[in-house]
């Protein structure tokens, strides 16, 4: 895990803010403990430091604690794979409603710039500028609804699949087609066409769930043949 996190130890980034893109970009797996000495002697903090990172992860839905055992990256079953995303569809639609009735045109102008530089990081392939923007553009959407019980309950449960979510990326075309997407969604921002806007959210949402569930079929296919 040590070579795993940062590269400059010494960059004035948060120790949370470390451990959450290790965790986004894949650099810490699902089920890979997380110890608080390791943390500690690798970013040059007090274990105290350390500890409410790892707190603050749990909190947000990255990490699992385990009594006696700590904490590691969180890492759904595949039941919970689909309760997570039947809970996720229906507040993302009820986001996107209080999204339609009070998007101003300041709103949309700030998250089109915010588009801008992820499609920029898409075309140049910078995984890590990618993953920032896109999390800071759909955050951006749904700080427009006003209602910060229902976009904190979507950070936590989007951050519990975001193995998912992320693995995608190193797909072909998944990335275009995220921009795509993005562009898709403040077209129908502007119009204030929420009919559009729900169906373009189903696709996006639902795309990584297909990914993974045939993945999972296609690799018990392959160890029934292989037995």
């Amino acid at each position: 895990m040590i070579d795993k996190i940062v590269d400059n130890p010494m960059m004035p980034e948060s120790v949370y803010k470390k451990l959450e893109m290790a965790i986004l970009t894949g650099h810490l797996k699902p089920r890979e403990r997380l110890v608080e000495s390791e943390i500690s002697s690798q970013l040059r903090v007090k274990r105290f430091a350390a500890r409410k990172a790892i707190q603050e992860l749990a909190q947000k839905g990255f990490v699992e604690l385990i009594p006696n055992k700590g904490a590691r990256v969180i890492d759904l079953t595949d039941r919970e794979v689909e309760d997570n995303y039947r809970v996720r569809m229906n507040l993302e639609l009820l986001a996107a409603e209080l999204m339609v009735e009070r998007i101003t045109a300041a709103d949309l102008k700030a998250i089109r710039k915010i588009q801008k530089e992820y499609a920029e990081a898409v075309t140049r392939g910078r995984i890590k500028d990618m993953i920032l923007k896109n999390e800071e553009f759909h955050k951006a959407l749904l700080q427009v609804t006003g209602n910060r019980f229902l976009c904190e309950l979507l950070d936590k449960i989007k951050n519990a699949a975001f193995s998912l979510r992320y693995n995608t990326y190193f797909m072909l075309g998944i990335a275009s087609r995220t921009v795509s997407d993005h562009e898709a969604i403040l077209r129908a921002l502007e119009r204030r066409d929420l009919k559009t806007l729900k169906r373009i959210l189903r696709e996006s949402i639902i795309l990584p769930k297909m990914i993974h569930q045939s993945r999972y079929q296609y690799s018990g296919y392959r160890n029934r043949a292989d037995q």
